[in-house]
């Protein structure tokens, strides 16, 4: 991921209510739901953004991770709260770094979530709404690896949520000569695929696997 540097620097933009999001925070809860993933919908102190840049994955331990617009974050979950935001350093586009500086701010000030299943609203010690997020159409694959069930969501564009055995993990997109090969951040698990052709390899072990059905299951190529 990178080297991780604290996102306070970040520029400051203005806060008020996002338009259009005056509705009650009876269902906020301290934190958001865990494995779950969104899109940026709407965020205050910008009239329009790119929803395609900005998301927010929250893992089964409740600590965040995603793009912020430009850079990669992490916010750890501890027993007091949430930690500070680390960002990567690099730089993009003028209009990319305003909508990351406008969720930074948002997501540090956020003490409350409130979801009603398809939309996430980021609230502040006030109740004020700070952004929404909305869950993101994702394509969801199904293999078998000879006799091993194996599932996972394409969750953005070089990262993939990874099922087998009960276990899900992150898995980012690595080089590959051919096809699309995705390993977790210890390197402990692989998953290769081409077509519908796919192999696992974990824990030293490695299973050829067949895609299978449901009938809408994509190529992992598409």
């Amino acid at each position: 991921m990178g080297s991780l540097f604290p996102a306070r620097g970040a520029r400051a933009l203005a806060f008020g209510l996002v338009a259009g999001l005056l509705v009650p925070a009876a269902q906020a809860a301290p934190t958001p739901p865990t494995d779950t993933h969104w899109r940026l919908a709407n965020v205050a102190g910008l009239e329009s953004i790119d929803p395609s840049i900005t998301d927010l994955v929250v893992d089964s331990e409740g600590n965040l991770s995603g793009v912020a617009g430009c850079n990669q974050y992490r916010r750890p979950l501890g027993d007091d709260g949430y930690g500070e935001i680390a960002l990567t350093r690099k730089s993009c586009g003028e209009s990319a770094m305003a909508q990351e500086a406008a969720f930074v701010q948002a997501l540090e000030h956020t003490r409350a979530w409130d979801t009603d299943g398809e939309r996430l609203l980021l609230r502040d010690a006030q109740g004020r709404t700070l952004a929404m997020m909305l869950e993101p159409i994702t394509r969801t694959y199904h293999f078998d690896c000879q006799g091993q069930s194996v599932v996972f969501d394409v969750i953005r564009r070089d990262q993939i949520r990874f099922s087998v055995d009960g276990e899900t993990v992150l898995m980012q997109r690595q080089q590959s000569a051919s096809g699309s090969r995705y390993q977790d951040e210890n390197g402990e698990m692989t998953f290769w695929g081409k077509g519908t052709e796919g192999r696992l390899t974990r824990d030293g072990e490695t299973r050829e696997c067949q895609q299978v059905p449901p009938p809408d299951a994509y190529s992992i190529n598409d």
